[in-house]
């Protein structure tokens, strides 16, 4: 285990340290230059990285995917967690969370990237059963499915889809190359034709009517 430089190899730092490169999760450290601090094996694993010393070089260096550089363009502007349910090339499924590190004053002091390799649990929600999922509706205030979709329009569609597959706005934003904001607007108009009120609402609805990720 390599400790970051900079950081003085006391026995509490090399513990902790130690707890994070065995982490079955992966986590990026980013300093507030927007240079990597510190990745764990798992990262540099799902990041495709291998073996390369990436501590001191802009996180972008490291981020291939599309989806997940979209996410960490998306989350510089945030200061809750971001979070999105992306589709890896090995044909995993990876939850991605980017959020701003406080200091104990509360000031900021950087960045972390978690990834999660959420595959089983990703498949688990998608084979939801139809029956389950009108249990949902029903238990969440919504109407109970009747086997029919009401007329959305195209795009109304391609969220909905987007919605099951777990995404957030700013993934579904960066899959179909439209704003944050116009994601918003197509929900806004989305919820009261599918007589539901809430995001989890909509995914059980579109669990219920056989509304699946498309398996990119």
């Amino acid at each position: 285990m390599t400790v970051p430089r900079g950081l003085d190899a006391r026995c509490g730092a090399c513990l902790l340290y130690g707890a994070i490169e065995g982490l079955a999760d992966g986590l990026v450290l980013i300093g507030r230059d927007g240079r990597i601090f510190h990745i764990n094996r798992e990262a540099a694993r799902l990041l495709g990285v291998g073996e390369q010393r990436l501590e001191g070089t802009p996180l972008g260096a490291a981020l291939a995917h599309t989806g997940l550089a979209a996410l960490w363009a998306s989350a510089a502007a945030e200061d809750d967690p971001l979070s999105a349910d992306l589709s890896w090339p090995s044909g995993r499924t990876v939850r991605a969370t980017a959020s701003l590190c406080r200091s104990a004053t509360g000031d900021p002091i950087g960045r972390a990237l978690l990834l999660r390799d959420v595959t089983r649990e990703k498949t688990i929600r998608v084979e939801l059963s139809d029956a389950v999922a009108r249990r949902l509706v029903e238990m969440g205030g919504g109407r109970e499915p009747d086997g029919s979709i009401p007329p959305l329009t195209a795009r109304e569609h391609e969220v909905l889809r987007l919605l099951a597959e777990g995404l957030s706005n700013a993934a579904i934003a960066a899959r179909l190359h439209i704003s944050v904001n116009t994601v918003a607007s197509h929900l806004k108009h989305l919820y009261p034709k599918l007589h539901v009120s809430s995001r989890a609402q909509a995914v059980a609805f579109a669990a219920a009517h056989g509304i699946r990720p498309s398996g990119r």
